[in-house]
């Protein structure tokens, strides 16, 4: 994974959401409107692994989080193909739920 700005589009059964993340040195920061997410990433050539939190910054009722509670901890693989990113997973949570999520890289 290269270091930069992704925007980020997930998807769970329970609907879909976006945000941005900022990639560094094996670190993932970013959210949204509603919520932060924390984590790491790890690969080896074009394939990833990426573990991340998300943690609720916004008490608006208006912002529902995909799992139905607002800490999950996800744990994704995936892989690279030039500036776009393909991962699936699930929450440590719920783990029956699937999530998907696309990363497009926006810069450095």
């Amino acid at each position: 994974m290269r270091n930069g700005l992704y925007s980020v589009e997930f998807h769970t059964i329970h609907g879909t959401g976006c945000g941005v993340v900022y990639a560094v040195d094996g670190k993932i920061r970013g959210g949204n409107s509603g919520f932060a997410f924390i984590g790491s990433y790890s690969g080896v050539d074009n394939d990833i692994v990426v573990k991340v939190s998300t943690q609720r910054h916004n008490q608006d009722p208006n912002f529902k989080p995909l799992f139905g509670i607002d800490q999950v901890t996800l744990t994704l693989k995936g892989a690279m193909i030039s500036d776009i990113i393909e991962l699936e997973g699930n929450a440590m949570q719920l783990p029956g739920v699937n999530f998907r999520a696309m990363l497009t890289r926006l810069c450095d």
